[in-house]
């Protein structure tokens, strides 16, 4: 499958499927819509043993690869990073193709999650057409700094935490 490096803006970007016309994530949304069709399987960078895979033949590829093939690596601690990497552009299946998204924010310093989201192969991410950037800049200049902080870090935590069941 193709491999997409993206880093998609919480507050203005969407994941998009034209085909099914289904939005798995963007702005206000609290959660990822994995229900939708487009959505195939998700990766947390953090917990690569517990992805959310929607289809049976890539989740049974999946655990061999996790469960025999990064066995011996994982129990010796080693990055395995581009093992996973690999074992996804490898899987054949031309319909699909994979987003690797790293999310930046703000919490107590710098954050980084990382999410790899493998859709149906016309999903495409895009600046929200919802999304009013004067809209949205004459709300964050009626806010206070309080209001703004709990804004920022409750879009943040929930955007990148959330739970994984929200309907569009």
């Amino acid at each position: 499958m193709e491999l997409i490096e993206r880093a998609p803006r919480m507050s203005t970007d969407r994941m998009y499927c034209p085909s099914t016309d289904e939005i798995i994530f963007a702005p206000g949304y609290d959660e990822i819509f994995d229900n939708a069709e487009a959505y195939i399987a998700m990766w947390d960078a953090d917990l690569m043993g517990e992805p959310t895979i929607n289809n049976e033949s890539l989740e049974t590829a999946w655990k061999k690869f996790y469960n025999e093939d990064l066995n011996e690596k994982r129990q010796a601690h080693d990055y395995i990073w581009d093992d996973f990497r690999d074992f996804l552009r490898n899987y054949d299946n031309p319909e699909w193709m994979v987003y690797e998204c790293d999310f930046y924010g703000m919490a107590c310093g710098p954050t980084t999650t990382t999410l790899v989201f493998v859709v149906k192969a016309d999903t495409i991410i895009e600046e929200d057409p919802d999304y009013n950037a004067e809209e949205a800049e004459q709300e964050l200049n009626n806010m206070t700094e309080e209001e703004l902080t709990d804004k920022v870090l409750s879009s943040q935590i929930n955007a990148m935490f959330g739970g994984m069941d929200k309907e569009k």
